[in-house]
């Protein structure tokens, strides 16, 4: 009697590992974008929390300071409300010039300094990260009337704010926005108040919200901005010259008051 030959299960074949491959891919190449724009989503909200926090910290210092609110120009200046200058090695990763800002008593909590999607700075042609990704803006709080004008466009508007009583419509002007890793260096965003020179510029690419940045007003809500003007993808450096820039005109118009 011939014994019963055992049953052999048939593999797949070439054509069917290839079909099943091709599926994979295919299914690959329709979530990855959905997952990128979920991880933008998230950053983003993150990032717009750590700006409403320390917008409180901001309105929380001024209420224990008998109106005055904390200062921006960071030039030897021991008030200022965040020390430190990302573009120095010795400074972009220490969160002990974070602590011996004015602000770090109301919310001590380094973290809420830093937007998530922020990859560092270029030091010495190397990527260092940081520990600051926010700029308040340098019509904020009081300096030395002797410093001058900042920045010399500013002729014919307030200089600085010095109180939040002098602030005429707190629900329109921003106290610090995400500023972008090209730009950052100390806590002092300078806004061209005519509209006409990117002098500082916010977070302007891709990976940093896909081209929005978020920021903080005097009356403590965040937003999150979008680009809408095509000239902004074009800032690359600061002190970059762009009259007409609908980008740069809304946020000098959101800066500062005239006279």
């Amino acid at each position: 009697m011939h014994s019963p030959q055992p049953h052999r299960r048939r593999g797949f074949t070439i054509l069917e590992l290839l079909a099943v491959i091709a599926t994979i891919g295919t299914l690959a190449a329709l979530l990855l974008p959905v997952l990128g724009k979920a991880k933008i989503k998230a950053q983003r909200t993150t990032c717009l929390s750590n700006l409403r926090q320390l917008g409180y910290a901001w309105v929380m210092y001024k209420d224990e300071n008998e109106d005055y609110l904390t200062e921006s120009y960071p030039v030897n200046n021991a008030d200022v409300w965040v020390q430190g200058d990302m573009t120095k090695a010795a400074e972009a990763g220490n969160t002990d010039l974070i602590r011996a800002g004015k602000l770090y008593n109301y919310n001590q909590n380094v973290a809420i300094y830093h937007c998530p999607a922020d990859q560092g700075v270029v030091i010495d042609g190397t990527l260092t990260p940081t520990v600051r990704s926010y700029s308040m803006n340098c019509f904020m709080g009081a300096r030395d009337p002797s410093v001058g004008l900042i920045p010399s466009t500013a002729k014919g508007y307030v200089p600085f704010y010095s109180t939040y009583a002098e602030i005429p419509r707190p629900s329109q002007l921003w106290v610090m926005l995400d500023e972008d890793e090209r730009s950052i260096n100390d806590g002092f965003f300078v806004t061209d108040p005519t509209g006409m020179i990117w002098f500082d510029f916010p977070a302007n690419s891709a990976h940093r919200h896909n081209y929005s940045f978020t920021l903080t007003f005097a009356d403590a809500h965040a937003e999150v901005w979008h680009y809408r003007d095509p000239h902004s993808m074009q800032v690359s450096m600061s002190k970059t010259e762009q009259p007409g820039n609908a980008d740069l005109a809304r946020l000098a118009n959101a800066a500062v008051t005239p006279k």
